[in-house]
């Protein structure tokens, strides 16, 4: 099947199935923790980890992606991710694991947006990258169905193992995809940090308020109103599959507001029902307030994607995309360490001042993206 594909749907596919795995780990982290017998405060510190390691070494790999080209730097990303899940499945050396696996996770960043845009031809971007986003997101639907009843199953220790298999075929898709595709290049790094900056800052202030509640948020419903595992997976996967439908709707936004309209737009629009996640207080309103929420906040993720490539020349995508991940990760690493010490001390009471956070910081962010692109000139 993956020959009859073109190289950009193969590429979709691989992503689709990576995001399986990857979703499944990344919902059911704080509940194969808590199983393994960390505190909440410690929870908090490996979440920090994941996202810390890939702050650590986003400038070795702003260098290293251009000279390994995209193709090597997928494989290596793969290889990480697949021993790092493993022992991270077993709980064996559970913080290097961590950092393993968001090393992973950090060339993912570093490499997919900018291949995608070598094999998109510019006026298809909007469409394959929502597409790769929704089909990415909305398997979040499937994976916590399956760990959701896995956990109920066999118990929250081992469904972090069943993320691997998922790993291992999304391998097959990209393998021999572009043999040197954005190999050798020289990396462009400096002079353009200040554009950089000016693009990504929306983007970090609503990392660092996402931070506060987002990673914690499958522990408020489940404390919160007593679900079991199979009841919280159930709600992030309609969740997710509600994300994935609205990115599917964002070209034909983008067609009327513009890209950059269009992501002020759902961004905006999800505010209220922020609102109502962290302070409504019945299940099946809050529910609707988190598939809203989520669908809204984060279908504006592959217009922006799409965006920023104008601006950007292709041999300084892998290090902006970094640059993007490191700082956004930096930010929403600290939020949810401090969000852990909080929550330690203040119990289920802490999430009225975290996400009274959240939504502030999310407004400023909305409110920075017009001034982020004024002025800028395009390159692509």
């Amino acid at each position: 099947m993956g020959e009859r594909l073109s190289p950009a749907h193969r590429l979709v596919l691989a992503s689709f199935l990576w995001s399986f795995g990857g979703n499944l780990v990344y919902f059911f982290l704080n509940f194969h923790l808590e199983a393994l017998g960390f505190s909440r405060q410690a929870i908090g510190l490996a979440q920090a980890v994941v996202l810390l390691s890939g702050v650590a070494f986003a400038l070795p790999l702003a260098y290293l992606i251009p000279r390994l080209g995209y193709l090597k730097s997928l494989y290596l990303s793969f290889f990480l991710a697949v021993a790092s899940g493993l022992l991270l499945g077993l709980g064996v050396l559970v913080f290097p694991s961590l950092a393993g696996y968001g090393l992973a996770g950090a060339l993912l960043q570093g490499t997919a947006a900018p291949l995608m845009a070598r094999l998109a031809p510019p006026e298809r971007r909007v469409a394959l990258f929502s597409l790769q986003a929704a089909l990415t997101t909305a398997s979040g639907f499937f994976s916590t169905l399956l760990a959701g009843y896995l956990s109920d199953l066999l118990g929250a220790r081992w469904v972090l193992l069943f993320a691997l298999p998922f790993f291992l075929l999304s391998f097959p898709l990209v393998r021999g995809l572009s043999p040197g595709t954005g190999e050798g290049k020289p990396p462009r790094l400096w002079g353009r940090v200040r554009v950089w900056l000016r693009l990504l800052l929306p983007q970090v202030v609503i990392g660092f308020g996402a931070g506060l509640v987002i990673p914690f948020l499958n522990l408020f419903l489940k404390e919160k109103f007593g679900l079991s595992y199979g009841a919280t997976g159930l709600v992030f996967a309609l969740s997710s599959l509600a994300t994935g439908a609205a990115m599917l709707l964002q070209p034909l936004l983008v067609q009327r507001l513009g890209r950059l309209g269009a992501i002020v737009f759902v961004q905006a629009l999800s505010l209220p029902f922020l609102g109502a996640l962290a302070w409504a207080p019945w299940l099946p309103l809050v529910t609707l307030a988190l598939l809203i929420r989520g669908a809204l906040m984060n279908a504006a993720g592959p217009v922006y994607a799409a965006l920023v490539m104008d601006y950007l020349a292709e041999e300084e995508r892998p290090g902006f995309f970094l640059l993007e991940s490191a700082l956004w990760s930096l930010l929403f690493a600290l939020a949810s360490a401090l969000s852990g010490v909080v929550q330690e001390a203040l119990g289920l009471r802490a999430f009225d001042l975290l996400f009274g956070g959240t939504l502030a910081l999310y407004t400023l962010g909305i409110l920075l993206w017009p001034w982020a692109f004024r002025g800028l000139k395009q390159v692509d």
